[in-house]
């Protein structure tokens, strides 16, 4: 099959297209045919390396899949069906797995990233990992609605718990995170305002149901820049998936017992924190990762019900790799970027 694979770290252009032999589902695995693979930050780190963490190389990535059933049954599927595939994998067996606690489970992989992913004509999946595609969207579509708007769901509804009538500010508001974490706390009563990097996206987050979009270019403090356009604001949650000064700037706009729900570090994977304002204000600070099987199947019902739409920014074919990857590091993105074998 043809299939993408990162053999070495370095820049975009270390992405190959290779020929390779199709994937054998072992026990408890389909075959899906790949119809669109939808791509996030976590592609260009697993491509350019993280010190310190050893990813399995020759490594095909990709997270977001939407496809057919090629072979393989699965309770509930048979071959043909369309399918979305859940971007992790778990032990099942654990107590926080049977807890539907999925996140804890010492064996939570990603896909593309501990193991062969998606940016392929073919994937083996468990059979646990199977949805089925909501019929409203096209492929691409449904790749953008797995890992992007499942850590957008984990964040807003179980890690921050917003509530209606909460004032809540989301970082990086036109990438996939934020276009998902903009509509999923819209739709709970929240009142959002949206961080973005440049002018041209201001108008796509509000279409999403913001109430301001707040334009910080790069280089910018997002403190001056949300002052400048709302005045003395304060927000109950501030959902972060940026890091460094943006982490920084969303503790200090936070209210008294607000909460800060971080899950990325696309800026910087470092920030400071001054205690004091931590526990004079009573703040909370709240990590998160992913999400469960549970989640994706609430983020898919959202979907049907119109709740949440996804955003695709561009489709490009898999040979084109490398310039989706550069899109996304140069930030020239709104939504998501798929990938077409």
């Amino acid at each position: 099959m043809k299939a993408l694979q990162i053999q070495e770290h370095g820049p975009p252009e270390t992405l190959r297209v290779v020929d390779i032999p199709d994937p054998v589902p072992g026990a408890g695995e389909v075959l899906v045919r790949v119809k669109a693979c939808a791509l996030n930050h976590l592609d260009t780190w697993v491509r350019r390396g993280v010190p310190g963490h050893r990813f399995p190389l020759p490594l095909v990535p990709g997270s977001d899949v939407a496809g057919v059933i090629e072979s393989g049954e699965a309770p509930g599927f048979r071959p043909g069906d369309e399918v979305v595939v859940a971007p992790f994998t778990t032990c099942g067996r654990c107590g926080p797995c049977l807890r539907g606690n999925e996140v804890a489970c010492r064996e939570y992989r990603i896909l593309g990233e501990s193991r062969d992913g998606g940016c392929a004509e073919f994937v083996a999946v468990p059979q646990v990992s199977l949805f089925r595609k909501p019929p409203s969207l096209s492929f691409p579509e449904a790749a953008s609605v797995l890992l992007a708007p499942l850590t957008a769901y984990h964040m807003v509804v179980t890690r921050a718990a917003v509530r209606p009538g909460e004032h809540v500010l989301v970082t990086a508001a036109a990438g996939g995170v934020g276009t998902a974490a903009v509509q999923i706390a819209r739709s709970l009563g929240a009142r959002v305002v949206g961080i973005v990097g440049s002018e041209s996206k201001r108008e796509a987050v509000l279409a999403l149901g913001a109430s301001e979009v707040v334009v910080c270019p790069p280089g910018g403090d997002p403190v001056q820049a949300v002052q400048a356009a709302l005045g003395k604001t304060a927000f109950e949650v501030v959902v972060d998936s940026v890091g460094g000064p943006f982490f920084e700037a969303g503790i200090r706009l936070l209210r008294p017992f607000g909460r800060l729900v971080t899950c990325g570090a696309t800026a910087s994977g470092t920030a400071t924190l001054d205690l004091r304002r931590l526990f004079f204000r009573s703040l909370s600070v709240l990590g998160s990762t992913m999400g469960s099987r549970h989640e994706v199947f609430e983020v898919l019902r959202m979907v049907e019900s119109g709740t949440f739409r996804p955003v695709v920014h561009a489709v490009l074919p898999l040979e084109d790799a490398a310039e989706a990857h550069r899109m996304l590091e140069d930030r020239r993105v709104v939504g998501k970027v798929v990938l077409v074998p």
